[in-house]
Order: C-alpha cells, then sequence, then structure tokens
C-alpha cells in the first residue's frame, strides 16, 4: 500500500501556473492510484470560488479540474479556516461540483500527519 501524500495548493488560481500545475499533478497521481489528500490555504482558496471568468487574461478555468478531482476518487478536501476568514470568505461561498470540502483550524496537525506534502 502506498504512503498518503498532501499537496498544498496555496496559489490564487491565475497569474502563474502553479496552481492548474498542482492540479494537474494531483490528477495525474491518482491516475497512478497515488491518490492524495488536497488542503487549500492561503490565496489557495480562491481556486475553489464558482463562477470564475478567466477568459479576459487568457487563461482556462480551473473549474473542470476540481470537478474532475472526485472521477479520480479525490472525494475530499481540506480548506483551511483560517485562509478562508481572512479573505471574508466562508464555505458556502465556494464552488460545488467537486469534492466535498472540509474545513480544518489546525493545518499544522493536518499536515503533519503526512509522509510527503507537495507545495503548489
Amino acid at each position: 500500500m502506498a504512503k498518503r501524500f498532501l499537496a498544498l495548493c496555496r496559489q490564487a488560481p491565475y497569474g502563474n501556473a502553479l496552481a492548474r500545475e498542482g492540479l494537474e499533478a494531483v490528477l495525474a497521481a491518482s491516475a497512478l492510484e497515488q491518490v492524495p489528500d488536497l488542503l487549500f490555504c492561503g490565496d489557495g482558496v480562491f481556486q475553489l470560488l464558482p463562477e470564475q471568468s478567466p477568459a479576459g487574461i487568457e487563461q482556462k478555468s480551473l473549474q473542470r479540474n476540481l470537478q474532475a478531482l472526485p472521477v479520480f476518487g479525490i472525494e475530499t478536501a481540506y480548506v483551511c479556516e483560517r485562509s478562508l476568514a481572512q479573505r471574508g470568505l466562508d464555505l458556502g461561498m465556494l464552488a460545488s461540483g467537486g469534492p466535498e470540502l472540509r474545513p480544518v483550524s489546525d493545518t499544522g496537525k493536518l499536515i503533519a500527519g503526512y509522509h510527503s506534502v507537495l507545495n503548489f
């Protein structure tokens, strides 16, 4: 049995390629039967907002990637409560259709429970 790893999604959805590459790495790992857990924190929580329209900046929306996560075995994802609060957001404002979002208050404890952490 493979060791579980955590993908730490900390980047805003647009402005650089890290958010997209992180989600694509998670999907690729899942296709290879290495199902990671995800934690959205910092500006990464903005990836979860619905109705994003990045065409004006010539970018593709991340919504398809997020919605594909359950198909690849990622049924739940963690969201940092503090990051949401600092940005004036709450769970009810985030997009549905992807994995179930579970709030986490102690992200350090969550992260410490993994053998490997990938930072995107």
